[in-house]
């Protein structure tokens, strides 16, 4: 047994939140913390016995409580024995002790948890036929077998004193096959008769029951046992034994009407879940508790008998043999979560355990306890929910942020350049010019905070905020965007849009998406060829699709594909790739209910294809 030197070091605060009633001592028995129930039930000042050993706030249990104590501190769990509330000085109801090794994180068994419950009549009822059982044990194991053995060459038969007090004779008295066989009464001298005769003749031993009339006149039963024995194939003698049985029947009988009264006491009833108690071999159910028809609606008559298939669902059934499995190698099986449909068409969520139960004959049946965790599936599926949506919203600010950097970073690079192309030009009609894209650089650079400061505001409905918008407006004003890309690559935009196209989206985003896909073509092109991205449009049912392909330097999706999306994931040496305008494609879209698929082989180009929701 080891012993924690840091056990106090242990923070307990979660012991003043718990209702039940449970104590915590340490190695040496002292008391180290309780929950205020058990503090209540015993009448008892934590800071006044915080401390101190549990004999001396105990001193009428020493001896059975030290006993069980060091049990329990060798590592055997859920010792429990019964408290007399009479015998003590602080409580006045009766209870069950339940103590528990208590572990530190490393499995060292630092002390015991202790906690107490009312002792309910089942209980009383269950440590009363426990009792019983090891009385009848003891009785058994005691009980007064006489032997004998006759002689059949000679038909002589001898027995021990034990014999003699059994047919209630005197010591000295002297048997013989006949008078023996005399004291058998009615058909019970026909058995033994039977039995002899079969020994003698066919080498079958018996153990029978039989009534047997003593000297006074008493009548009792008997259990006797015989045995034969051959030599050359014959059978010279016989052993057996002989024991009155009455006595053991008479427990057999308490023992009988105990297990009954258990069962007649509605423990079954009683307990807060749903009983079901099934036979092993058919599957059909034996008895329901009054819980179980709470939950279904039904009354008992609808499950008695019946096949339990018929009320499971489809995943259960398809698990059954794995549990039918569990329960022959454990005796058990694991929680099981099902959905059931009651009486009144409510859906219930349900986790059920089996256990298996063998009884008299060796019959098998299995008790499983069915537990109501639809409100609990409900408040996970919130939790769930809640996080989930805190998860988007996390997703949606992050979005945002890398947003803002890239589109700003884009109307930068067209300024940098813009003034890059006016500085070096002499003309006055190309200078025009250019501080005209200069001018429409800075109309669309506000418009871009303009829209940066709507998706601020964008609630998590984006759907709400979705707008129809004719698509070759948004690519007119991203052409004018990258107008300085465009002119340093010599790149050119291939628009087969028809004029009447449109799409549901966020303008902001579907900017951020036209965007970032054409500066990405641009930037991610062949050395040896002038980049061109061609635009194309089509629909079907559910989405219109936005086809934008190039011929740049392609992607190895087979090497790459499942992260092509990825936040800081690049797939080309170029000095600007920061992995981000994917990653807050994918996310744009995928706010807006649609989805990005791609098409690409390296050295061949790419086609993004952008389907938008038209819901």
């Amino acid at each position: 047994m080891l012993k924690s030197k840091n056990s106090s070091s242990f923070s307990l605060d979660w012991i003043q939140q718990i209702p039940s009633s449970i104590a915590i001592i340490d190695t040496d028995y002292n008391l180290i913390s309780a929950s205020p129930r058990w503090l209540v039930n015993f009448q008892f000042d934590l800071d006044q016995i915080k401390g101190k050993n549990l004999d001396s706030l105990f001193p009428e249990l020493s001896q059975e409580l030290t006993t069980r104590l060091k049990y329990s501190l060798d590592g055997l769990r859920d010792i429990k024995f019964k408290y007399n509330a009479k015998n003590s000085h602080y409580s006045s109801e009766d209870s069950i002790w339940h103590l528990n090794p208590w572990k530190d994180g490393y499995g060292n068994i630092i002390g015991v948890i202790i906690k107490t419950e009312p002792i309910s009549k089942t209980q009383e009822l269950e440590l009363e036929l426990n009792k019983t059982k090891l009385l009848l044990n003891n009785k058994r194991s005691v009980a007064k077998i006489g032997s004998w053995e006759l002689d059949v060459v000679n038909n002589l038969l001898q027995w021990t004193p034990v014999v003699n007090k059994i047919y209630g004779l005197k010591v000295d008295y002297e048997p013989t096959l006949d008078n023996a066989i005399d004291f058998y009464v009615d058909e019970s001298k026909d058995i033994i008769k039977k039995a002899l005769d079969e020994a003698i003749n066919s080498g079958k031993p018996w153990n029978v029951k039989a009534q047997l009339q003593q000297q006074d006149g008493k009548i009792i039963w008997v259990n006797t046992i015989g045995r034969p024995k051959f030599k050359d194939g014959k059978c010279t003698r016989i052993i057996g034994t002989i024991q009155e049985v009455d006595e053991i029947n008479q427990i057999d009988i308490q023992l009988t009407k105990l297990e009954n009264e258990l069962n007649e006491y509605p423990l079954f009833e009683k307990i807060p879940l749903g009983l079901a108690i099934v036979d092993f071999s058919t599957g059909r159910i034996i008895n329901v508790n009054q819980q179980f028809l709470k939950l279904s609606g039904h009354d008992k008559n609808y499950f008695l008998n019946k096949s339990v298939k018929s009320f499971v669902s489809s995943t259960l059934i398809s698990k059954s043999d794995n549990l039918m499995q569990q329960l022959e190698n454990n005796g058990v099986f694991k929680p099981e979560k099902f959905t059931y449909s009651n009486k009144l068409k409510h859906q219930l969520n349900l986790k059920v355990t089996g256990n298996l139960l063998v009884g008299r004959n060796n019959k098998k049946s299995i008790l499983c306890t069915i537990e109501n965790i639809t409100t609990q599936t409900k408040l996970e599926k919130r939790l769930k929910n809640t996080i989930n949506a805190s998860r988007e919203k996390n997703d949606q600010l992050l979005n945002f942020a890398h947003m803002v950097s890239h589109n700003l970073k884009t109307h930068a690079t067209n300024f940098s350049l813009l003034l890059n192309f006016l500085n070096d030009e002499k003309g006055l009609t190309q200078r025009n010019k250019f501080m005209t894209m200069l001018f429409n650089a800075s109309d669309n650079l506000s418009e871009t905070i303009k829209g940066l400061r709507e998706i601020v505001a964008v609630k998590s409905n984006v759907n709400n905020e979705k707008k129809s918008l004719c698509l070759n407006d948004s690519i007119f004003i991203v052409e004018q965007n990258v107008a300085g890309l465009l002119k340093q690559t010599n790149g050119k935009i291939i628009n087969e849009i028809p004029d009447d196209v449109t799409i549901k989206a966020l303008p902001a985003y579907l900017n951020s998406i036209l965007t970032n896909c054409i500066t990405n073509s641009i930037k991610y092109r062949s050395e040896d060829k002038t980049p061109i991205i061609i635009l194309s449009a089509e629909e079907n049912e559910n989405y219109t699709i936005l086809s934008i392909e190039d011929n740049g330097l392609g992607i190895d999706l087979e090497k790459y594909g499942d992260q092509l999306f990825g936040l800081y994931k690049t797939f080309h040496r170029n000095k600007d790739s920061r992995g981000i305008g994917l990653y807050i494609t994918k996310n744009q879209m995928e706010a807006m209910k649609g989805k990005i698929t791609v098409e690409s082989n390296p050295g061949q180009g790419s086609i993004f294809r952008f389907h938008f929701n038209k819901k």
